[in-house]
């Protein structure tokens, strides 16, 4: 039987705290107690919101699903003020808030007042921008706030590869880069910290060590190096772009030495420098072990570095190409092969305990790692915030989690463990709320080593054989089915 629900005290008696993160303090360890009971109702608030402020779009990358599927393009919204103000009690219990999602954040009308909003409530902001729309005007608000922690996508070291690939500008991109670390130097001020995102691919990896160089004067705090993103079973035209454009067409030691150098220039400039690329995952057929080549990402450590503030995680910048509205869904083994190939434990991950992605359409998701058409539950017109956060969608994920199998929702998350995430995305939340290390609820058990599996139940494992085994040397082809 499941455990009560525990509650907070909610008596209107109740001393209000005078330190703000108290209640967030308070408010986290309730997701703690609801994750080791196993609760289905999370009495917690998110700790962590997605706020998708705008799923209007200024660029059409070619990843990007906004070039793939017209109904993204159609149907770009804004998130309504009138919803955003009625969430003042999300507010003061979240520790982080993204404010961007699948689309433009500087396209958002209200986001200077929303981002006031934010930090008097003493708010962690990030976000993600392709950097071409921030006026000088932006820049000042976004210095004088404190906004926190600022992501530029930039996928290429010239002109004609940005061009080709996102449809913007690189000038004007490092123009506002620019602009930013003048007004922080202006103001002697820390924040914002400044990301950039760079998605590896087979055409512009090579151009890597210039973009850094280029970079080094502009007061970069993290370069983050990201893997172009892999998809289960997606119908559509993602798969050959995909097919063209991956790192693995460019030799392992290659790909290894320009990391190595972006690597050296960049922390010479004083980045942070991360790879997330996982080659085991690329190279497959170089891979150390089958286990080490199903992540898509290389994981951060969830312990939080001591001698700086905690590296961001990777995030699906612009959830890249999804199935069309109306196309036929990814089918999901019946037998959940996953499962047992990965020995998934209860409670293997925390995101539906800790996180919220509200749409611009008026649609809750748990995490950036889900579908752009996944709805777990309305939050728009009649209904609230809250009744998404606790509906039956989002409680029915959390029963698949609890008892480690995967949600229909969740299946292209689990394939690529994309999951363990979770442990390094609370470390800048633990960090600001002075917790040093994760706490022994919030780690989860590796999973379970088996007996190698039956023919029959490699399913999964003949399924990444199939989409990311590469072709011959020279011959050009695409995988066969």
């Amino acid at each position: 039987m499941e455990a009560p629900a525990p509650t907070l005290n909610a008596s209107p008696d109740s001393p209000v705290a005078p330190d703000p993160k108290a209640a967030k303090r308070a408010n986290y360890d309730l997701y703690l107690a609801n994750v080791a009971s196993g609760s289905l109702e999370a009495t917690n608030k998110p700790v962590q919101l997605f706020l998708e402020v705008s799923s209007r779009c200024n660029l059409r990358c070619k990843k990007c699903g906004f070039a793939w599927d017209p109904s993204l393009a159609a149907s770009g919204k804004d998130l309504p003020w009138p919803i955003l103000s009625r969430m003042d009690d999300f507010f003061a219990a979240a520790v982080e808030v993204y404010t961007f999602g699948y689309g433009e954040m500087f396209l958002y009308p209200d986001l200077a007042p929303l981002v006031t909003v934010l930090k008097n409530h003493g708010c962690r902001l990030s976000g993600v921008t392709n950097g071409v729309l921030i006026r000088p005007a932006d820049v000042v608000w976004l210095v004088a706030t404190g906004y926190d922690h600022l992501a530029f996508s930039i996928d290429g070291g010239t002109e004609e590869t940005m061009q080709k690939l996102r449809g913007a500008s690189l000038a004007k991109v490092l123009r506002a880069l620019q602009l930013i670390h003048e007004e922080k130097q202006r103001r002697k001020a820390k924040l914002p910290n400044i990301v950039v995102n760079f998605v590896a691919q087979n055409d512009n990896i090579r151009e890597l060590p210039d973009l850094v160089r280029q970079l080094s004067p502009l007061g970069i705090y993290f370069l983050g190096v990201n893997p172009l993103h892999h998809f289960f079973g997606i119908p559509g035209p993602y798969a050959p772009y995909y097919e063209e454009f991956r790192l693995g067409k460019v030799p392992r030691p290659e790909f290894e030495a320009i990391v190595e150098e972006s690597r050296v220039a960049a922390e010479a400039a004083g980045m942070v420098f991360q790879n997330f690329v996982n080659a085991d995952f690329e190279w497959q057929e170089e891979a150390h072990t089958e286990a080490a080549a199903v992540a898509l990402h290389n994981h951060p450590s969830p312990e939080a570095a001591a001698e700086r503030e905690p590296a961001p995680v990777p995030v699906v910048d612009a959830p890249v190409a999804v199935a069309p509205a109306d196309a036929e869904a990814p089918s999901v083994p019946a037998a959940l092969p996953v499962v047992k190939e990965q020995a998934l434990p209860p409670m293997y991950c925390h995101y539906p305990w800790t996180t919220l992605y509200l749409s611009a359409a008026g649609k809750a998701r748990v995490c950036c790692y889900m579908s752009i058409h996944e709805n777990l539950g309305d939050f728009a017109g009649d209904s609230s915030v809250d009744s998404a956060w606790n509906g039956p969608l989002l409680q029915s994920v959390r029963e698949h989690i609890r008892d480690g199998r995967v949600h229909p929702a969740c299946s292209q998350c689990v394939p690529h463990r994309s999951y363990e995430m979770h442990a390094a995305s609370m470390n800048p939340i633990r960090a600001e709320l002075g917790i040093l290390s994760p706490t022994a609820a919030e780690v989860v058990p590796e999973p379970a080593a088996q007996a190698p599996l039956a023919e029959e139940d490699g399913a999964l494992r003949r399924l990444l054989k199939r989409w990311r085994k590469a072709a011959p040397a020279g011959d050009g082809s695409s995988p066969r089915p």
